[in-house]
C-alpha cells in the first residue's frame, strides 16, 4: 500500500535530480535565442572556440581561398605560412604584451579585412615594415601601421584634403584605409641618393647597390630589379636579371647560378671578394660560393 506522502517525495526527488539538465537546455534556449552581432562589413569575424573546432579546414595550409570554408579567409603570414583563419582578435588587449590588433587585407579573399595580433617596433612614417614581422626591426611604432603593397610604415589620411599628409608624403588609397605613403618625386633627394620608384605611386631616396640599372638599360633579354627591405631602410639592390636552374646553367664566367638567377662568384679566402651591400656566403654545403645581397642573411 503506497502511502499518500510518497508521491510527493518521489516527485521532488525526480524535480531535484532533472534540474541541472532544465537549467542547461534554459541556457543553450536563450542563447539561441539571441542573434549574435554581426561582423563588420567587409571583416573577418572573430569565432568562438567551438566555431572554429567545428571547421576541418581551420588553421590548415592554404594555396587559394578555396580551401578554406566560410568565414576563414586564405591568409599569408610571412610568420608562418598561408592557412586558414578567422580573425584573432578584436582589440589590442586580446593580443599579448607588445603586439597590436591590426587589419590586414587578405588579396585571395578580395582584399577582405582580418585582424590579427602583429608586433609594434621601430620603424618610422615612410619606411618599409612588414606586416606580421618577426621581429620589431621591421615592425612600425605603434603610431603608424603597415600598409600597401610593399610595406610602409604610414598615418591615416583623407583623400583629397589638402594638408592631409606632410610634406614628402601622399594619400593613397590603400587598405585597410587611405594612408599617407612616401614620394620623393618633387623635393628631391640627398647627395649620393636616388629617388626610386615602387608600386602604387610610392618612391623612396636610397642609396643603390649593385649596377644601376635605373639609369642604365639591362641588356637585351634581363630585367631590372630593384628590391628593398624593412631591415635596410634607405637601401636598395638592383640586378639586370639573367635566369638559370641547375638543368640550365647559362650563367657566364665569373657567375653561378643561386636562387635561380646568375651572380658573381667569389672566394670566401681572399679579403673584401664583394662589393658593398653583397657578402660572400653560400646557403649551404653543396651549394657555390656567391656574392649574396646583404638582405639574404637579414643583416
Amino acid at each position: 500500500m503506497t502511502r499518500p506522502w510518497h508521491v510527493p517525495a518521489s516527485l521532488v526527488a525526480c524535480l531535484v535530480l532533472l534540474a541541472p539538465a532544465i537549467f542547461v537546455l534554459q541556457q543553450v534556449r536563450e542563447a539561441s535565442a539571441t542573434p549574435r552581432p554581426e561582423p563588420a562589413e567587409g571583416l573577418v569575424p572573430m569565432l568562438t572556440y567551438d566555431e572554429r573546432m567545428r571547421r576541418v579546414t581551420y588553421h590548415h595550409t592554404c594555396s587559394k581561398q578555396a580551401d578554406c570554408e566560410a568565414p576563414l579567409v586564405c591568409y599569408r603570414d610571412i610568420r608562418f605560412r598561408r592557412y586558414c583563419t578567422d580573425s584573432a582578435c578584436t582589440t589590442d588587449s586580446q593580443c599579448p604584451e607588445g603586439q597590436r590588433c591590426t587589419s590586414l587585407p587578405v588579396p585571395s579573399a578580395g582584399g577582405i579585412l582580418v585582424r590579427l595580433c602583429a608586433l609594434v617596433g621601430i620603424r618610422q612614417e615612410g619606411e618599409r615594415c612588414l606586416e606580421t614581422a618577426f621581429d620589431a626591426t621591421s615592425a612600425c611604432r605603434a603610431e603608424f601601421e603597415c600598409v600597401g603593397r610593399d610595406g610602409y610604415c604610414a598615418r591615416a589620411c583623407t583623400p583629397g584634403q589638402p594638408g592631409t599628409c606632410s610634406e614628402g608624403f601622399f594619400c593613397a588609397d590603400v587598405k585597410p584605409k587611405p594612408s599617407c605613403l612616401p614620394t620623393c618625386e618633387e623635393h628631391g633627394c640627398p647627395q649620393g641618393e636616388r629617388c626610386v620608384p615602387f608600386a602604387e605611386g610610392t618612391s623612396i631616396c636610397a642609396s643603390i647597390y649593385g649596377p644601376n640599372c635605373l639609369d642604365t638599360l639591362c641588356p637585351e633579354g634581363r630585367k631590372c630589379e630593384v628590391v628593398s627591405n624593412s631591415k635596410f631602410p634607405g637601401k636598395v639592390w638592383a640586378e639586370c636579371i639573367q635566369r638559370c636552374s641547375a638543368t640550365n646553367p647559362t650563367c657566364g664566367e665569373g657567375q653561378v647560378c643561386d636562387r635561380y638567377h646568375c651572380i658573381q662568384a667569389c672566394d670566401p679566402n681572399e679579403p673584401n671578394p664583394c662589393d658593398e651591400g653583397y657578402h660572400c656566403d653560400r646557403r649551404g654545403e653543396k651549394l657555390p660560393w656567391s656574392c649574396q645581397p646583404d638582405t639574404w642573411r637579414g643583416g
